[in-house]
């Protein structure tokens, strides 16, 4: 809770002072992209910091049903908070970021529930739907389609009819929008890819490649760090927590990939990197681990205080 206090103190302070930097949507295919959801900056930010106090509660209830890391350990959820924070431009404003964010964690609650159940495809369906629904506000769901479809096999619960729910759930958004005439093929755009060196420039541009290179080694390092526990867990945690690994090395591909769309990733990000250190530190449960927990804050308090001042 007083990580959440910061964070929104720090993102509010950030706001009146200037420093959110506008994210620009890349339209999707055929909805307009969440940034253009609210034009008041100041009801944008409300919705943002609500959101992403939500996606920290919904972290702490993943792990409470599934047992994700082991432990009730609350620092995965502040420390996603701190992570956010530390660039305000993510946390200062609604766009597709963090609404794709929200969407895939509410994704993974029924994918979850597959785990060696293949005849639950409607929820296999529900959650492909979901993904397809916000391709439609942005392309890059598109690269969770994948994460999903490798997640299927680590859930055991891939079968033809489950690979049938799961095309009808890709398919079933596009289908019901042009039905009801909100889309049509003739209105039908193709994503536009933003140059993020062209939309930021000398100092917003260093700050958010330094911020994406530290949650890059962060994420990756300690997710190294945990693959070798995860191996002696069950086959259900096993497969709670391949997903989850298997989700931070697409998007860390895709952050090096699609680097002009870069901070449309960074939240799930944030998510991944939260999550595996919140693991690390539960699984090596040593004396005055505190310390190693607060140098992470620190680096994020730099971030953030690079962000505003300079």
């Amino acid at each position: 809770m007083l990580m959440l206090l910061v964070s929104v103190t720090g993102t509010v302070a950030a706001w009146f002072m200037g420093d959110v930097v506008h994210v620009v949507g890349d339209n999707g295919f055929g909805l307009p992209s969440a940034n253009e959801w609210i034009s008041d900056s100041a009801v944008s930010l409300a919705v943002s910091l609500g959101l992403n106090v939500a996606i920290s509660f919904m972290l702490l209830y993943l792990n409470r049903r599934f047992n994700i890391i082991r432990s009730m350990s609350m620092l995965f959820a502040g420390m996603f908070l701190v992570m956010q924070a530390g660039q305000p431009s993510l946390m200062g404003q609604l766009y597709d970021g963090s609404v794709m964010c929200f969407i895939i964690l509410l994704t993974i609650i029924p994918f979850f529930s597959t785990f060696q159940r293949p005849d639950r495809t409607r929820r296999i369906f529900l959650s492909f739907f979901l993904i397809s629904l916000g391709s439609l506000t942005s392309y890059a769901y598109l690269v969770y389609l994948i994460v999903f479809l490798i997640g299927c096999f680590q859930m055991q619960c891939l079968s033809v009819r489950g690979l049938l729910a799961a095309g009808t759930g890709i398919i079933t958004p596009y289908w019901i929008l042009c039905g009801f005439g909100i889309i049509s093929l003739s209105s039908f755009t193709m994503p536009e890819f933003i140059n993020i060196f062209d939309a930021l420039e000398g100092r917003d541009l260093a700050q958010i490649v330094v911020y994406t290179i530290v949650n890059l080694i962060l994420g990756v390092g300690f997710g190294i760090f945990d693959m070798i526990k995860i191996y002696s867990y069950n086959a259900r945690a096993r497969a709670y927590n391949g997903f989850w690994i298997i989700m931070t090395i697409i998007t860390t591909l895709f952050v090096i990939v699609d680097y002009t769309n870069l901070i449309i990733y960074l939240p799930i990000l944030n998510c991944c990197t939260a999550i595996q250190i919140g693991h690390f530190f539960t699984i090596n449960n040593m004396r005055r681990t505190y310390i190693p927990i607060c140098c992470i804050y620190v680096i994020y308090i730099v971030l953030y205080v690079w962000s505003v001042t300079l």
